[in-house]
C-alpha cells in the first residue's frame, strides 16, 4: 500500500492553512513585536557605534557594524521564540481559558514589549557622555550599563577591585583624556 504523495501534501497543506487561520489574529501584535526587536537591534548598533567611537583602541572589532551572527541570532532565535509564545497564549485564551475574559496574547505581548524597550533604553543611555543630557544619566543610574560588553574584560572586575573615590579619578581621567582628543 503506497501514499499518494498528492494526499500528504494536502494535508500538510491543510494543516499550515489551518494554523495561519487559527493565530491570524494575533498577526497585529507580531508585527508591533517584531518592530520592538528590530529597534532593539538597531540600538544596540547604535551603542556598538558610541563605544567604537569613544574607545577606538580597547573595543574587540576595528568598526561598529552589524555582525552576521548578532543579527541572525535575532532573526533564527528571538523573533521566532516571541511568536511563539502569543500564537499559544492566543490558543491558550481560545481553548483553555473560554469562560475568563483574560486577554492572555496581549498580555504576554505587553511584557515582551517592556522587555525590548528597556533592553533599548539600556542601549540607548550605555556609553553616554556627561553632555548628551540629563536624561541619558539619570537613565544611567537605574539601567545596566552596556558599554562592557564590547570589550574583551568585564568592567564588574575593576568596580569590585577599586573604591569609589578611585572609580571618580578614573572618570575624571578619561574626561580629561576626552577633552584633549578634541
Amino acid at each position: 500500500m503506497t501514499i499518494n504523495m498528492k494526499y500528504i501534501f494536502s494535508l500538510i497543506g491543510g494543516g499550515v492553512g489551518w494554523l495561519i487561520a487559527e493565530v491570524q489574529p494575533t498577526f497585529p501584535l507580531i508585527i508591533v513585536v517584531i518592530a520592538f526587536i528590530l529597534y532593539d537591534a538597531w540600538s544596540a548598533y547604535q551603542l556598538d557605534k558610541r563605544v567604537k567611537r569613544r574607545y577606538p583602541d580597547k573595543t574587540q572589532r576595528h568598526e561598529a557594524k552589524f555582525t552576521s551572527f548578532a543579527f541572525g541570532k535575532v532573526i533564527r532565535r528571538t523573533i521566532p521564540e516571541r511568536l511563539v509564545l502569543i500564537m499559544l497564549a492566543w490558543m491558550a485564551e481560545r481553548y483553555v481559558f473560554v469562560h475568563l475574559s483574560i486577554p492572555l496574547s496581549y498580555i504576554i505581548t505587553g511584557i515582551i514589549l517592556f522587555e525590548q524597550a528597556w533592553s533599548a533604553l539600556e542601549n540607548n543611555s550605555s556609553c553616554r557622555d556627561d553632555g548628551d543630557g540629563r536624561f541619558w544619566r539619570i537613565l544611567q543610574r537605574i539601567m545596566i550599563d552596556k558599554t562592557e560588553r564590547h570589550f574583551d574584560i568585564s568592567l564588574t572586575e575593576f568596580r569590585e577591585q577599586m573604591s569609589e573615590e578611585q572609580i571618580e579619578k578614573m572618570r575624571q581621567r578619561v574626561r580629561e583624556w576626552d577633552e584633549q582628543k578634541r
